[in-house]
């Protein structure tokens, strides 16, 4: 009972710290002026921005859907794809209204858990390398368009460091996943079966070598992250030129798939005030005039997100109410 109320005041106090800290930033990037509102309420409720932006947040769901459909698939585990796609709405619901990005993580993995409830190492393995091919794309992004305009990082500090963290990371995952499918490392029986003593470590074993067979399949799920993140920066550079932002289309790719990754700091539901700070100051590192519409860009973005991810709330409420439903079916 006592763990149980250490335990409670332990939450209780790491949201007050985030809260507090979260409404730090709000207040820094209200006092800095960071967000150009007389740009940003011109367009927010324009029906023409609300149905582009819904639109396209409707094919980057799909295709994450697809994404872990094919994970699921892999590991042979019966998940249809009607009830993956309900549960990335979901997801994308707790993402938006938890603070940070992997809230939404948990409940897909208790949904998983308790559909197949004699493979749950797999079931929650693949929620985890989902994410993980998401993030990575995200970051492969950034890279190639840096390897393509490395020009921009001259003479800018900031950006050298951020691109060599960028490009280190890159290099790393590309290394791993050649090794990974590498004959040298199916060749490595001896140390698997030495690991394969721990039970639970056993099962992770068996559950990451089932994709070594698997390439087409990474391959798709990489390629729908990258269709995710396109349709993520085509609409950022649509609604940015609405709001009246003069850059080219590439900068986006760079600017938006580490501004969305910034915005997943846990403080505030959906990266309230982180994410304008980030679209802010990558907009300053690159040379745009105007880096508060960036500001204005992140908050419309944000807006959007809110709107659409009430769909996955509403899901939410029907599994709440028949929580046996989706382990049925």
């Amino acid at each position: 009972m006592l763990s149980q109320t250490n335990h409670g005041m332990k939450n209780a106090i790491k949201i007050v710290i985030k809260a507090f800290v979260g409404g730090g930033v709000v207040w820094y990037v209200l006092s800095s002026r960071m967000v150009d509102f007389t740009s940003l309420g011109e367009i927010i409720f324009k029906p023409s921005n609300v149905t582009i932006g819904l639109g396209f947040l409707s094919i980057t769901v799909l295709c994450c859907a697809t994404r872990w459909y094919l994970l699921v698939k892999a590991q042979g585990l019966s998940l249809s794809f009607g009830k993956l796609f309900q549960l990335t709405m979901i997801g994308n619901f707790f993402n938006t209204f938890m603070p940070g990005s992997v809230g939404g993580d948990l409940v897909k993995a208790w949904y998983v858990i308790g559909h197949e409830p004699q493979r749950k190492t797999k079931a929650v393995f693949t929620v985890l390398l989902d994410r993980i091919i998401g993030l990575s794309v995200i970051i492969f992004y950034a890279a190639g368009t840096l390897a393509i305009y490395h020009r921009w990082v001259d003479g800018r500090k900031e950006l050298q460091l951020l691109g060599y963290i960028i490009w280190t990371f890159t290099v790393c995952s590309f290394a791993a996943l050649i090794l990974f499918f590498s004959p040298w490392f199916s060749s490595r029986g001896r140390f698997f079966d030495f690991l394969r003593r721990f039970k639970s470590v056993a099962k992770i074993i068996d559950a990451t070598l089932l994709y070594q067979k698997q390439l087409p399949t990474i391959a798709f799920a990489v390629a729908l992250s990258a269709t995710s993140i396109l349709a993520t920066n085509i609409f950022c550079s649509i609604e940015g030129s609405a709001i009246g932002i003069t850059m080219s289309v590439s900068k986006y790719f760079f600017i938006v798939p580490i501004a969305l990754t910034v915005s997943a700091i846990p403080l505030l539901p959906g990266g309230i005030g982180v994410g304008q700070v980030a679209f802010f100051t990558l907009f300053q590192w690159v040379g745009i005039p105007n880096p508060e519409k960036g500001g204005a860009l992140a908050t419309l973005f944000q807006m959007y997100n809110i709107m659409f991810s009430l769909i996955g709330g509403i899901i939410y409420l029907r599994f709440k109410r028949a929580p046996h439903s989706f382990v049925q079916t």
